[in-house]
């Protein structure tokens, strides 16, 4: 029917039901023209970021026309786009910090600190944790700036042009995740697997639906009219005894004792449910322990049950995890961007380059995934992802246990423990 067509069609249905329709087609259309609007761009390069042992997430670098140099990709004038391919469930926080933390050791603060809020915004426009099989793309021109599609729906816009090129250098920058990864995405080596993954993991349709639905404008609040509740009336008291008083003289002898029998029946029933009621109060405070101490451990079978039933599901775990809410203010990101080259410029300073390995020719990345203490200490620094070379990661791991201890944590940071993913690279001149 063609793009035209497709218009002209969206303003023939008049119903409540065509019209979500139509602001569903809305939707398509705008995701269309956007891609169409940037399909003459050509692949310069792709590659994997790997962590843990695991694929993290491939990714893919578009230009108008290819470049094997960082500072030509920069300079460059015209259309960018950065693809991203999710291949493992992240939480929010651990997503945003996984980028923040790159951008704020491959720009200088004074970059980092102009597009501060601008980054803030693009890192926390999606409502959900990147799950496995989201596509993620982050685009800008001369004229439109950056933008961010999230599943096919645009949900940035018009970010200054300098936005991309602080996430570009995540990947091509004086630091990227690896030597490896850099020459891949510039298109001076190639990932086997790169491309492969990119269109090969598909995206749920679930979670397209979810994306498109965080711009589709608010739903109406539903006025609630209060209905006064219906008084209902008292029911009428049976009179036992009473009788009028003009009567009461012409009352027969039985009817008299009838009376006074039903009323000495009444005095009775009033005394013995006093009674009762007295005896209640007065039972022993053991048996109300027994049914509090029964009723605490009904609700302790239950919690228990219940964190059993969670504790058996990682996944659901991990999966509300991602949910959280996460709120970054500027102070909490220009304070991570100043701690994190501290961190990282300790380490560089204790890299031992083995002669051992220098003889034999060897050169590698080796990324140390550390978690310091809010004192500074390092508590812990494992490898995140090997060289091909054992005596290299061994080299990486003493020059992160020499640079210990690290600055206190700032105050800004407003958190315990700072974990950071530091990549050390042996390559010889």
């Amino acid at each position: 029917m063609g793009i035209q067509g497709t218009i002209k069609g969206l303003f023939k249905t008049q119903t409540t039901g065509h019209r979500l329709y139509r602001q569903g087609l809305w939707l398509l259309l705008i995701a269309l023209l956007s891609v169409s609007a940037q399909a003459d761009l050509v692949l310069n390069g792709s590659s994997v970021y790997s962590d843990l042992g695991k694929n993290q997430f491939a990714a893919a670098l578009y230009l108008e026309t290819p470049q094997k140099n960082p500072d030509s990709v920069h300079s460059m004038e015209g259309e960018r786009r950065m693809e991203v391919r999710v291949l493992n469930n992240y939480s929010k926080r651990r997503w945003f910090t996984l980028w923040m933390q790159s951008i704020s050791i491959n720009n200088s603060r004074e970059t980092f600190s102009k597009s501060a809020q601008d980054l803030i915004t693009l890192m926390q426009a999606a409502k959900s944790a990147p799950q496995k099989g989201d596509f993620i793309e982050y685009l800008s021109s001369s004229t439109q700036g950056t933008s961010m599609r999230f599943n096919g729906t645009e949900l940035v816009a018009d970010l200054p042009v300098e936005v991309l090129g602080l996430l570009l250098n995540t990947w091509i920058g004086a630091i990227p995740p690896s030597t490896n990864f850099k020459q891949e995405i510039l298109g001076n080596q190639r990932h086997p697997e790169a491309m492969q993954l990119l269109e090969t993991v598909t995206t749920d349709p679930q979670r397209k639906a979810l994306a498109a639905s965080w711009i589709l404008p608010p739903k109406p609040e539903t006025v609630k009219v209060a209905v006064k509740p219906a008084i209902k009336k008292a029911p009428k008291a049976k009179a036992v005894a009473a009788v009028k008083p003009k009567e009461k003289a012409t009352l027969s002898p039985v009817t008299a004792v009838a009376e006074k029998v039903a009323v000495t029946e009444t005095t009775k029933e009033a005394a013995k449910e006093a009674t009762i009621n007295k005896m209640a109060a007065a039972k022993p405070a053991a048996d109300v322990t027994r049914s509090a101490s029964a009723a605490l451990s009904t609700a302790a079978s239950t919690k228990t049950a219940a964190i059993e039933t969670a504790t058996s599901d990682k996944e659901v775990a991990t999966n509300a995890d991602s949910e959280d809410e996460l709120d970054f203010s500027v102070a909490e990101a220009l304070a991570m961007r100043d701690y994190t080259p501290l961190v990282v410029q300790k380490i560089y300073k204790k890299i031992s380059y083995p002669s051992r390995a220098i003889n034999r020719g060897f050169e590698g990345t080796v990324r140390m995934a550390i978690v310091v203490s809010k004192t500074g200490a390092l508590e812990s620094a494992t490898i995140a992802q090997a060289s091909n070379h054992s005596i290299l990661n061994k080299a990486a791991i003493k020059a992160t246990e020499r640079a210990a201890p690290f600055p206190e944590l700032p105050a800004a940071l407003n958190t315990d423990q700072f974990e950071i993913t530091v990549p050390i690279t042996f390559k010889l001149k």
